[in-house]
């Protein structure tokens, strides 16, 4: 048996950023630079209430305020146990704060934000490592091959399930480091709304790093 199976799971989250990628939004493609006097009450409530969703996880939300409104392929609790609860874990963590007031960009309008969150990739790592040095532990104890193997020579299920359970348990009750996302949120009127436009620091914010 392969031991990297029993991580497969962990990296489901990365498809976010691969189902974004299929937006096809382009920029270039976009009406001429907005030229006004005083920024519009709706591009200024539209970033706030799309950092209000991401902060909170809330998904579904993101999806709705994002121009195009792509399927980010996630809502309610991943289908792999160990996953969901990384997952669950990171966007708890999830907070932002505005470096600045809205201005006007060649696309329309832009905010800068900065959002910050659990090192996700690094929490994987050390989970990864810890069950690698726990089994290894169990290895060197047995006495009996029937401890660790079963009739097809692979290690037993109740073993990987037990180290499991103790890496992830241990993991999650570190004090694991927080990064940092600078986020430039473009925004655009069309037909009347007011919309975001995704780029590669949201996308990688919105999928915890991982891709």
């Amino acid at each position: 048996m392969k031991i990297a199976r029993i991580f497969a799971g962990l990296f489901a989250a990365a498809g976010l950023v691969l189902m974004l990628g299929t937006v096809g939004l382009c920029l270039a493609n976009l009406n001429a630079p907005v030229k006004v006097d005083q920024i519009p009450e709706g591009a200024v409530q539209r970033s706030q209430e799309l950092m209000d969703a991401v902060s909170a996880g809330d998904y579904q939300s993101v999806s709705a305020q994002i121009y195009g409104q792509p399927d980010l392929g996630f809502s309610g609790s991943l289908e792999d146990a160990v996953s969901d609860r990384f997952w669950q874990v990171y966007l708890d963590s999830l907070s932002y704060e505005f470096l600045g007031d809205c201005y006007v960009s060649d696309a329309g309008f832009a905010r800068q934000v900065r959002l910050t969150a659990l090192d996700l990739p690094a929490m994987v790592l050390d989970m990864q490592q810890r069950c690698h040095d726990l089994l290894q532990q169990r290895v060197e104890a047995a006495t009996e091959m029937e401890e660790l193997y079963d009739e097809e020579n692979n290690f037993r299920q109740d073993l990987i399930d037990q180290v499991m359970n103790q890496a992830v348990e241990e993991a999650l009750q570190q004090e694991h480091k927080t990064v940092s996302y600078d986020v430039v949120l473009d925004l655009v009127l069309r037909d009347g709304q007011w919309w975001a436009v995704p780029n590669q620091a949201l996308l990688a914010a919105l999928s915890g790093g991982i891709g």
